[in-house]
Order: structure tokens, then C-alpha cells, then sequence
């Protein structure tokens, strides 16, 4: 009997404190899951506002970027020279006879470089290759974009010279060169006056009188400094 006794007590006291043990460890377990489970929910849930909101305004500041790039290429579609509706065709003859008198010019000037001798006819001939040069450039430009061609260099228009005009001025060098260089810009630049002067009458397109302006303006500045030049001669 007393051995029987010393093994079932142990034994039925074991079963005892495992049954506790199995209690408590399962209240732990009920009471233990609700906190780790929500935390997990709720660390979720507010990630997942915040990668919203971050996107939306990148999402939102791409298209802001696409109405600022449109507007940009209309300017230059419509600052193309040749796409004028304004123009007429005393703006047509304007430069088609002025590209071809402002050539001439250009001829004249060429020779003052190397044959003129005196260094202001060098300079006045350098200001008006710097002036015209860029004039002709732009007025060929409108003449493209309307379908039409400059006038043949030997037309006859005001103030042009003769071939035996610029023949002489080609021959001539030192002091009679700066002397007859003089007298023919002033009556080239009188001829150029007077066109000029009838696009600003009768023209339609702003640009071309606007130039029609400027020439008129400078080459009148430039005739009384070659004629102070004349009477500086005499």
C-alpha cells in the first residue's frame, strides 16, 4: 500500500499541475492575441494613406506640366516671316526691288575697301554692307514665303547705277575713288529714299514697313554726312 500511494500521488499531482499550466497558458494566449494583430492592422491601414497621398500630387504634377508645354509652340508657328496675311503687292515690288538696289550697294561698298583713300569712306562703306546686308536677308524671306523672286540686279529703278557708273567707280582709286564713291551713294541712297518712302504709303504688311522706316531714317542721316564730306573736299 505505501508504495502504490508514493506513485499515485505523484502522478495524479503532476496531472493537477498540468491542467493549471494548460489553464494559464491558454488565457495568456486569448488575452495576448488581440494586441499584436491590432497593431499590425493599424500600422497597415495608416501606411497605406500616407502612399496615397504622397502619389496623388506627382500623379496630379505631370499633367500640370503638359498645358505649359502647347502654348509654347504656337509663337513660333506664328512668327514666321513669310506668313503674313497683311501683305500686298506694293509690299511684293518693295522687296523684290529692293533686295537687288541694296546689292548694288553692297558692290559699291566692297570697292571702298581695298580702293578708297580715305578711312571714313572705309567706314561708311563697312555701316552700310552692316545695314543692308541683314535687310536683304529678311526681305528674301518674306519673298519665299509669298511664292515671288527678286527683280534682275541690272532692272532699272531709282537711283540704281549704270554699268558705266559702277565701271568708272571700279577704275578709280585714293581721292577720286572717295570723291566718286560720295556722289553716287548719295544719289543710290535717294533712289532707296524714295521706295521706301511710297511702301510706307501704300504697303499693308507691318514688318516690311517698318523696314521701309529704317531706311528712310538712316540713309537720310547717311546723305547729309557724305554731303558735309563733299563740302569738306571743296
Amino acid at each position: 500500500m505505501t508504495s502504490f500511494s508514493r506513485i499515485v500521488l505523484p502522478v495524479a499531482a503532476g496531472a493537477v499541475a498540468l491542467t493549471m499550466l494548460a489553464g494559464c497558458s491558454g488565457s495568456g494566449t486569448d488575452a495576448a492575441a488581440p494586441s499584436p494583430s491590432a497593431p499590425a492592422v493599424s500600422d497597415t491601414a495608416a501606411a497605406s494613406p500616407s502612399a496615397d497621398v504622397s502619389d496623388t500630387p506627382s500623379a496630379a504634377g505631370e499633367p500640370s506640366d503638359s498645358p505649359s508645354d502647347s502654348p509654347s509652340e504656337s509663337p513660333s508657328e506664328a512668327g514666321d516671316p513669310g506668313d503674313a496675311a497683311g501683305h500686298n503687292d506694293a509690299d511684293i515690288s518693295f522687296a523684290k526691288m529692293m533686295i537687288p538696289h541694296h546689292l548694288q550697294a553692297i558692290d559699291m561698298a566692297g570697292l571702298a575697301r581695298t580702293q578708297a583713300g580715305d578711312q571714313w569712306i572705309r567706314d561708311l562703306a563697312a555701316k552700310i554692307t552692316e545695314a543692308q546686308d541683314p535687310e536683304i536677308r529678311t526681305m528674301k524671306g518674306w519673298l519665299d514665303g509669298w511664292g515671288e523672286e527678286p527683280l534682275p540686279r541690272d532692272h532699272e529703278m531709282p537711283g540704281m547705277l549704270s554699268k558705266a557708273d559702277i565701271g568708272k567707280l571700279a577704275q578709280a582709286d585714293g581721292s577720286p575713288f572717295d570723291r566718286l564713291f560720295v556722289t553716287q551713294m548719295i544719289k543710290h541712297h535717294q533712289g532707296a529714299i524714295k521706295m521706301a518712302e511710297k511702301e510706307i504709303a501704300s504697303g499693308a504688311f507691318a514688318d516690311a514697313k517698318a523696314m521701309a522706316k529704317t531706311i528712310v531714317s538712316t540713309q537720310k542721316a547717311e546723305i547729309k554726312e557724305m554731303k558735309g564730306y563733299l563740302a569738306k573736299l571743296k
